[in-house]
């Protein structure tokens, strides 16, 4: 019995911090849960899987605040990231066909799979650069399309 009342005070104390939680956020502002950035991409294949990242311009490419990982249906793939904070970001996608793990290069360094960035960015001599990629999130739900080339 002791067992119960100790799990009962765990949960009604659980409870008591969301709402605590719930009851700080700023009136008018989404709570975080719901602050959505979905990036679809069109894929020209359906083999492997579609790997994004949300990126702030000081990680561009390298450290992403959050990744996702998409099958594809349909020629077409869906990451989503929740619970974002309003700012300014950039998103980056590769089609890894084999499923590696990583955008898999030529001998010179340039990507053999399919890749993308929000704005449908593209880097001349390399990657896109953040500046041409960028957009602003202010919250709530945010759909951004790109084709991965």
């Amino acid at each position: 019995m002791p067992q119960c009342r100790r799990s009962l005070r765990l949960a009604v104390f659980a409870a008591g911090v969301a709402l605590l939680g719930a009851a700080s956020a700023p009136a008018g502002e989404p709570p975080p849960s719901s602050n959505v950035v979905e990036f679809v991409t069109q894929a020209q294949g359906s083999g492997g899987v579609v790997r994004c990242g949300l990126f702030r311009q000081e990680g561009w490419l390298k450290n992403p605040v959050q990744p996702a990982v998409a099958k594809i249906h349909g020629g077409r793939a869906l990451c989503v990231f929740r619970g974002i904070s309003p700012g300014t970001y950039g998103l980056s996608a590769f089609h890894d066909e084999n499923n590696n793990g990583k955008l898999d290069t030529n001998f010179l360094g340039m990507p053999v799979e399919d890749y993308c960035a929000s704005n449908n960015a593209r880097g001349t001599f390399g990657p896109p650069s953040f500046g041409d990629a960028k957009f602003q999130y202010g919250g709530g739900t945010k759909r951004l399309e790109a084709r991965l080339k």
